[in-house]
């Protein structure tokens, strides 16, 4: 088993971020259907009937955005969210949960290093 180092997390961390940011200029309308469907999913209750098509739903946008780049925060969701993979119904909405603090940090991140604004 190898140890990495708090500098070869961040390292890492910083990638998939790059990766992550490529992904989504690339497909931006499916990283705003993913946002739209996720913060859905996290503010109501969920049939049990309904969990393995939004599951499967939610893992292909995820997998749309994880293609874009060899390195995207995207990677890990899509494998533990769907449902064919890793995906288990009792860990759904914690998996939506964590990343929904994925992509706003994502989003921040975004935010400071382009030193952008929102105008509305």
């Amino acid at each position: 088993m190898q140890f990495l180092t708090l500098d070869e997390l961040k390292h890492q961390r910083e990638e998939a971020l790059k990766g992550s940011e490529l992904a989504i200029q690339w497909q931006y309308d499916t990283y705003l259907a993913l946002k739209k469907m996720v913060v859905k999913i996290n503010a109501g209750p969920l049939d049990v009937a309904d969990y393995y098509p939004t599951a499967a739903h939610l893992a292909g946008l995820l997998s749309q955005l994880a293609a874009g780049s060899d390195c995207t925060i995207f990677h890990y969701f899509a494998e533990c969210i769907d449902p064919t993979r890793k995906g288990d119904v009792r860990c759904f909405r914690m998996e939506c949960f964590e990343l929904v603090s994925q992509i706003r940090q994502l989003d921040q991140w975004r935010t400071e290093r382009r030193r952008l604004r929102s105008i509305k």
